[in-house]
């Protein structure tokens, strides 16, 4: 390991199952040797990315909370879009949750949502927490801005059980982008449906979606058009606050040089 990198890898080893490791524990699962893995984690200690838990083993420190706090006053699709998922939820015509979501390497990323009081249930789409690119609404209307080589590499990516399934993807994102938003039934989540549209900003490189879940047993066919129209007036919404964060950001640094 060098670099960033082996300090990412050691980050990356921490979940919600599994919440403190030792030096022992963290060396032989990257098969490297203790002393450097005990260097490691004692510089990480020192920039309190980590901490000591009981006995031998290491957590992750309050570092972590300090820059969760920042970005999430700084990031401009969370500054944009948070503010407006409970209110996006109030006129929803069921109960949903709202998830502000964006592209993670190729990988989908949870930032902001809220849960409607009386939802029933819980989604895979959590704040920080990693899902597929190619299924699920929340995801493909991320993937439905993507076009060209990028596309294809993602795709090659991703496995698919055959030529079919796949052409049968693209065909799907082909008709998604005609209509303007996603919906998927089941495909994350049993008992739940999917509605999303996309977010986007060239000025600040994000690809982002904005979307509402529910549960199957709640819907109707006339809800339809009331989410589509919610999604759309909201996401516009969105995308007009990043440009003019980004604006603001600019004349910031025009005017301190």
């Amino acid at each position: 390991m060098s670099g960033f990198q082996r300090y990412k890898k050691i980050l990356d080893l921490f979940s919600e199952e599994r919440s403190s490791w030792t030096v022992s524990e963290i060396s032989n699962i990257l098969n490297t040797p203790s002393s450097t893995i005990y260097k490691i984690v004692s510089e990480m200690v020192h920039a309190e990315f980590l901490e000591s838990a009981a006995g031998s083993y290491f957590r992750l420190g309050p570092a972590l909370i300090k820059f969760n706090r920042t970005i999430n006053l700084s990031d401009p699709l969370v500054r944009a879009g948070q503010p407006f998922l409970e209110k996006l939820a109030n006129e929803n015509p069921i109960s949903s949750v709202n998830v502000l979501a964006r592209l993670y390497g190729n990988k989908v990323m949870c930032v902001a949502d809220y849960k409607s009081p009386f939802f029933k249930n819980n989604t895979s789409y959590q704040k920080g927490k990693l899902m597929p690119l190619i299924y699920g609404a929340t995801s493909r209307a991320i993937i439905m801005q993507i076009t060209g080589k990028r596309l294809h590499e993602i795709i090659k990516s991703e496995n698919f059980f055959s030529d079919e399934d796949k052409n049968k993807f693209l065909e799907g994102l082909k008709n998604d982008r005609k209509k303007g938003y996603c919906f998927t039934k089941g495909q994350v989540d049993d008992g739940l449906i999917g509605f999303a549209v996309s977010i986007s900003s060239k000025k600040l490189g994000i690809e982002a979606s904005l979307s509402s879940i529910f549960n199957l047993d709640d819907f109707l066919l006339e809800h339809e058009p009331i989410i589509y129209a919610n999604l759309t007036s909201y996401g516009l919404l969105v995308e007009k606050y990043i440009n003019e964060i980004f604006d603001d950001i600019q004349n910031y640094h025009h005017e301190t040089n």
